[in-house]
């Protein structure tokens, strides 16, 4: 049965005044990449840019590729190394700070932001440490070429490089965020996420939740029963946010 493990991912407060993922008063939302000091190819897509600011369009780390449904990490990194342990049929879980905007633009963001889920990839097939793309599999190997990780490398997975690719059925960016809800002693952040040691978030105390997610971990195993549930319950609000099943067929 599968691991879901969850996954910090774009620009985060750190880069509030050079890029931010707007969320608009549909739901609706953009993603934009953390900017970089060196440019990565493809660099940001046209949505995002007109939410960075004194950054080159070039500059960022492009990271998931939501239209090939895949992601790389350095899991040399101790903030990573926890996918090394990633195997097919496992669930990406990505989470990241979106802030609300009232038009189309950088002068439209209000000030106000909040962390959601993001979207999911369902892990098809994982490309390694000093694989080439050649080695992917035929279907899976044009999108994973079009990774950031693959780009770099010239088509050479870097030395402790790791690109996972989900399968379309079950992966996705999800159409609407879903909200945690980290203000609300009761919000999703507090019913269904753990501390690494099983014990419930909680608003107030410690461990708190940006340090107990923003490593990447696994947050459940389906095959134990209250893991299970409280993945249920992030189940049922995808769903309802998104029409997106995180649990089809598991």
């Amino acid at each position: 049965m599968s691991l879901v493990y969850i996954i910090n991912v774009g620009a985060n407060t750190s880069h509030t005044g050079k890029a931010r993922s707007p969320i608009f008063g549909d739901g609706s939302w953009v993603y934009v990449s953390f900017p970089t000091r060196h440019p990565y190819r493809p660099g940001y897509s046209l949505d995002a840019r007109p939410f960075i600011r004194g950054v080159s369009a070039e500059n960022t780390h492009a990271d998931p590729s939501w239209e090939d449904l895949s992601y790389g990490d350095n899991c040399s990194n101790p903030r990573a190394l926890a996918l090394k342990k990633v195997r097919n049929g496992d669930i990406l879980l990505f989470w990241g700070l979106l802030w609300r905007n009232g038009g189309k633009e950088w002068s439209a963001f209000t000030g106000e932001r909040g962390w959601y889920l993001l979207g999911a990839l369902r892990v098809e097939e994982i490309a390694v440490p000093g694989q080439a793309v050649q080695q992917v599999t035929e279907p899976n190997r044009s999108r994973a070429g079009r990774n950031a990780h693959f780009v770099h490398g010239a088509g050479i997975l870097p030395k402790h490089d790791w690109v996972w690719l989900g399968t379309p059925r079950y992966s996705r960016k999800f159409s609407r965020a879903v909200d945690l809800a980290v203000a609300s002693p009761s919000g999703l952040m507090y019913t269904a996420f753990t501390s690494s040691k099983g014990v419930l978030l909680t608003r107030d105390a410690k461990p708190s939740w940006r340090s107990s997610l923003r490593t990447c971990r696994k947050v459940w195993d389906l095959n134990d029963p209250a893991d299970r549930a409280r993945a249920e319950i992030v189940r049922k609000e995808i769903l309802t946010q998104s029409n997106f099943d995180l649990l089809e067929d598991l």
